[in-house]
């Protein structure tokens, strides 16, 4: 018989010097109390290396294993200092029915593994394919979106060329002092020049009169076709800009009209579609809406990438696809009611005869009553998600082909093993979750949590009579504006170049954050006053000396960055 028996708390050093003191014969370590400091075990083990039992020193490589911050025991953890046999058999029973109990427990978790394998995929397939259609939404949101903004830049330009050659033309007549008769065919010279010259690309809209009697002088395009008051009222509100010339008994007006600039801007933005190329088979095209209640001719296609053959075909709302829905009709709908409109309906693949599900963005620009619309075939989406699953399944076989090996490996090696890994692995997730939390994915700048958490322990230590760090917040200037303008790649570009440039000037210890959109924080821990202005001017001179240069097919140009900066300490007021 055992006699003796001691139980020990491994939590407790003093328990372990009370039964070195006492010398007992077992050393018992309940199941229930195995974890100890890490600062704490390699104290243990020293301890129980020095002790000398009535059977000799424990041999704590053979009985004990160190996992991440743990002491992990044999099941049960039991350490013997006696020679009694009765006592092993017990051990090796409790280790052996350990061993079954794990074994039952992997063949029910491969067994639930395999059941729940199809399930899992099948909602995993449904998962997938509603965040692919979700981010391809946004993505023919966006790509139209940004043709609107196209549109609206051309306007401006061909708007502001021809307002110069009115006022070019206006300034050339007010300088003309000679008598009427010269001044009229002056008038005429000029303008017959410009619309000669220009032939089907002429812009002006001009009419010279003299006012005393009325009487037409000169009209080259006929445009008048009765008394000159009927004409000025009709032919004003025609034109995008216009100027009144008087001259003696002489006047007259000329100008350009707004549907001649805008149809510069159709012709225009109608090239840069059929030009644009996308890599999954999208392609955009634009319907004119003649009549807005639907039905025959209701509208006309002016551009279509994937049937150019069909520009300047008219449409109607009754047409139907191989599944008898119409989209034309749907599309009209949607439009009249919101301006825009997601919908799916069955068409031909772009330079294919197959005909799949598409699902497509329409939206509205009013002022040429155009339907700009893009989309993308499902069919795609569904390919990928089942080359998705295929690869997803594959790799799980793997994996569970894996983890099947590893369980008979951990059983070998003993529930030890099975904890030291667990504690290195969630050690390393807890390490990659906080610096997932604090960094900032774009920037690489500190999160705006991690900066809470700063200026937070910051302002503590200042309370605490501690120095004020200097607290800088730099604010990106027409940020929004090189958003909307080349894209929120360019301005991601932008955001990235603004934080290297800073950190070039900043010391390793001082901290940068990305509080919010164009908003960063810095905090200076030891930064006089004095020497912040000069911290900040270096930074500021060295981001508004960037340019980042933006080509595409339609833009050639280069970004300017601008910052501003603000400086503060922390006050007790």
């Amino acid at each position: 018989m055992i006699k003796n028996e001691g139980y020990i708390d491994i939590n407790s050093m003093d328990l372990l010097k009370d039964f070195k003191q006492n010398n007992k014969h077992i050393l018992y370590f309940s199941s229930d109390s195995c974890n100890v400091c890490h600062s704490v075990f390699p104290r243990l083990l020293d301890l129980m290396k020095d002790v000398d039992f009535p059977i000799g020193k424990i041999d704590v490589n053979k009985n004990i294993e160190i996992a991440g911050q743990h002491l992990v025991f044999s099941i049960p953890s039991i350490l013997i200092f006696n020679e009694d046999t009765e006592v092993l058999r017990k051990i090796t029973k409790v280790r052996i029915l350990s061993i079954v109990l794990i074994i039952i427990l992997g063949i029910m978790i491969s067994y639930f593994y395999i059941i729940s394998h199809n399930t899992f995929g099948r909602i995993y397939q449904e998962e997938t394919r509603d965040t692919i259609i979700e981010i391809k939404k946004t993505f023919l949101k966006d790509t139209i979106n940004n043709i609107f903004i196209e549109i609206e830049v051309q306007r401006e330009v061909e708007a502001k060329r021809y307002e110069n050659y009115v006022n070019q033309r206006s300034i050339s007549l007010d300088l003309m002092v000679e008598e009427d008769d010269k001044f009229i065919a002056y008038f005429k010279d000029r303008f017959d020049t410009d619309i000669k010259n220009l032939g089907e690309d002429n812009y002006w809209s001009v009419v010279a009169w003299d006012n005393s009697t009325n009487k037409i002088l000169y009209d080259p395009l006929n445009e008048v076709g009765g008394d000159i008051e009927t004409y000025l009222s009709s032919i004003k509100p025609q034109l995008f800009i216009y100027n009144v010339v008087n001259h003696g008994s002489i006047s007259g007006i000329f100008g350009v009209k707004s549907n001649f600039i805008d149809d510069k801007v159709k012709i225009v933005t109608a090239e840069k579609i059929r030009r644009q190329k996308f890599d999954n088979g999208s392609y955009i095209w634009v319907n004119e809406i003649l009549d807005y209640e639907g039905g025959v001719n209701y509208a006309i296609r002016r551009v279509h990438s994937n049937l150019p053959e069909t520009e300047g075909s008219y449409l109607n709302t009754f047409e139907t696809d191989i599944k008898g829905n119409k989209p034309y009709l749907e599309e009209l709908n949607g439009i009249k009611k919101d301006g825009e409109l997601f919908f799916a309906y069955y068409f031909k693949k772009l330079n294919s005869e197959e005909i799949s599900e598409k699902i497509s963005y329409s939206k509205l620009y009013k002022d040429f009553d155009w339907i700009i619309a893009t989309g993308v075939q499902i069919d795609e989406i569904d390919k990928y998600v089942d080359n998705t699953d295929y690869r997803t399944k594959l790799e799980s076989k793997k994996i569970m082909s894996k983890l099947m090996i590893i369980m008979l490996i951990v059983l070998s090696v003993g529930i030890s093993l099975v904890i030291h890994l667990e504690g290195i692995y969630s050690k390393r997730i807890n390490v990659r979750l906080k610096n997932e939390a604090d960094i900032d994915a774009l920037t690489k700048a500190y999160s705006r949590r991690r900066g809470t958490l700063e200026l937070s322990n910051a302002f503590k230590a200042y309370l605490k009579g501690k120095e004020s760090p200097g607290i800088m917040m730099f604010d990106l200037d027409k940020f929004k504006e090189t958003n909307d303008t080349f894209g929120h790649d360019v301005g991601d570009i932008v955001l990235r170049r603004t934080v290297d440039a800073i950190n070039e000037i900043v010391r390793n210890e001082d901290i940068i954050i990305r509080w919010g959109g164009d908003e960063f924080i810095g905090i200076f821990y030891g930064l006089s006053k004095e020497n912040a202005i000069k911290i900040a001017k270096k930074i500021l001179d060295s981001v508004n000396t960037l340019e980042i240069p933006v080509k595409t097919s339609t833009v050639d140009d280069l970004v300017k960055i601008e910052m501003s900066i603000g400086i503060t300490y922390f006050s007790k007021e």
